[in-house]
């Protein structure tokens, strides 16, 4: 599949989404984004010590 994405979640890569499966839509529950398999991507920054 070639879906765009432009959200900031794990599955987003070079803004194609790369997940590779689904799961039925009632076992899903995000507010945060438009995608029902939106998982926030961590942030890499440290704060200094």
């Amino acid at each position: 599949m070639n879906i765009n994405c432009s959200e900031r979640c794990i599955h987003e890569k070079n803004g194609k989404c790369t997940l590779n499966h689904v799961t039925p839509l009632s076992s899903f529950s995000s507010a945060e984004a438009a995608c029902a398999y939106f998982i926030p991507k961590q942030s890499n920054k440290r704060t200094p010590s």
